[in-house]
């Protein structure tokens, strides 16, 4: 018996220290089990274990990923809460917008990274705008009650690459021969043009002569010319609308002096003449070739005649080549510097378009190609009338303003 002594007590050892080792594994694995039932509430986290088989010690190391932080919006020199209503349209939200143009943005795709844009400020008629620019992205603004809102534009990154709205307009530009101590409205209406804008951008411009022979809507018939001095423009609307059938959406009124200031403003004006002019005093109003027209230089190429084979009709097609120069000036500094360009206008017109209508009809150049937008003019048979030389509308002229009635010629 005594001889088998040390072998028993050999096995209790060995049976000791066997259950102690399943003792140390055992709470190993509670312990991996308990972490990984928490962990589906917490961070992703990276857990190492380390044990004995002689002790159920466990010791836990948790690596936190940080979050990502959230994209930016960003413009240099342009106002913060400016910032702040666009900040949404592109990084995601409710974004503040006129009706037509927040339903085209509800389809929107916002980004996920931090988003530059540029841009400038300025007014129409004490009302504040913006332009913004995102690559093509353009964005109008006008702010109200001391809100920016977004008024129009189009957004190819983000998905919306039309032009919102597309709405269709023809507005009536009357050059008024006020002299620079009159009332532009209490003058004559010389130089009378519809423009036109449709879905696709500026449509065409059809010139009216200022001695054409029409009823006017204040009573009588005279040369169209006198509806703004018997009755203001809003008269000259409607009697350019009676006359033509061509519903006139808004107006826009200058004469000599707001005329002159609006082309110095915009840094003059940048002509291609096939042909020289000469004004009535001799003074060389064009050259062939460019030709860059200051104030005074322009309103005399706007108002010569005399030198013209075709007179008041030549006249009325020069005036519209001019309101294309001014386009394409605006067109070639870019969206970003239209409301430099509406600032300066605004100070010297009288009209009925708000901030949203001229933004949105001013952006349709960004997308038109000037070089063929349609320029005609109105023409009839020169004819006496109560002992003054008249200009009768004839059958094409109708045919005309047939075309301009959708907002653009052909």
């Amino acid at each position: 018996m005594s001889g088998h002594a040390p072998r028993t007590l050999g096995r209790v050892a060995f049976l000791h220290v066997r259950t102690k080792t399943l003792t140390a594994a055992l709470a190993t694995a509670l312990a991996l089990a308990a972490a990984g039932c928490s962990g589906g509430s917490k961070p992703r986290a990276t857990t190492s274990t380390t044990s004995s088989p002689t002790t159920s010690a466990t010791t836990t190391t948790t690596t936190t990923t940080p979050p990502r932080p959230a994209p930016k919006l960003v413009g240099k020199g342009l106002p913060a809460d400016l910032l702040a209503t666009v900040r949404p349209l592109y990084l995601g939200g409710a974004v503040r917008a006129a009706a037509p143009v927040g339903a085209a943005l509800a389809k929107r795709r916002p980004f996920t990274q931090n988003v530059a844009v540029a841009g400038s400020v300025g007014s129409w008629k004490g009302t504040p705008i913006a332009v913004l620019t995102h690559g093509s992205d353009v964005t109008l603004l006008q702010k109200v009650h001391y809100t920016w809102s977004v008024v129009g534009g189009w957004w190819p990154s983000l998905g919306v690459g039309r032009r919102v709205p597309a709405t269709t307009m023809r507005v009536l530009s009357i050059g008024s021969d006020a002299r620079p101590n009159q009332r532009p409205d209490a003058a004559r209406g010389d130089a009378l043009h519809i423009i036109g804008v449709d879905a696709k951008g500026v449509g065409g411009m059809v010139g009216i002569p200022r001695d054409s022979w029409v009823p006017l809507s204040v009573g009588g018939t005279s040369k169209i010319n006198a509806a703004l001095i018997y009755g203001g423009p809003k008269a000259m609307v409607k009697t350019v609308q009676s006359n033509t059938g061509v519903p006139i959406d808004g107006y826009v009124l200058t004469g000599f002096k707001g005329f002159k200031a609006m082309i110095n403003a915009m840094g003059g004006l940048r002509y291609v003449s096939s042909v020289a002019l000469k004004g009535v005093d001799g003074h060389t109003l064009l050259k062939v070739g460019t030709n860059l027209l200051d104030g005074p230089t322009a309103l005399g190429f706007a108002r010569e005649r005399h030198h013209l084979a075709n007179g008041d009709f030549g006249r009325s097609a020069n005036q519209g080549l001019i309101i294309r120069a001014g386009m394409m000036v605006a067109k070639q500094a870019g969206p970003a510097a239209l409301p430099k360009y509406l600032t300066a206008i605004g100070a010297n017109v009288t009209t009925d378009l708000t901030a949203a209508e001229v933004l949105n009809l001013s952006a349709a150049i960004y997308v038109t190609d000037l070089k063929s937008l349609h320029n005609e003019v109105a023409q009839g048979s020169v004819g006496m009338r109560s002992g003054q030389s008249v200009v009768l509308l004839g059958g094409s002229a109708q045919s005309l303003f047939r075309d301009i009635r959708d907002g653009r010629l052909g």
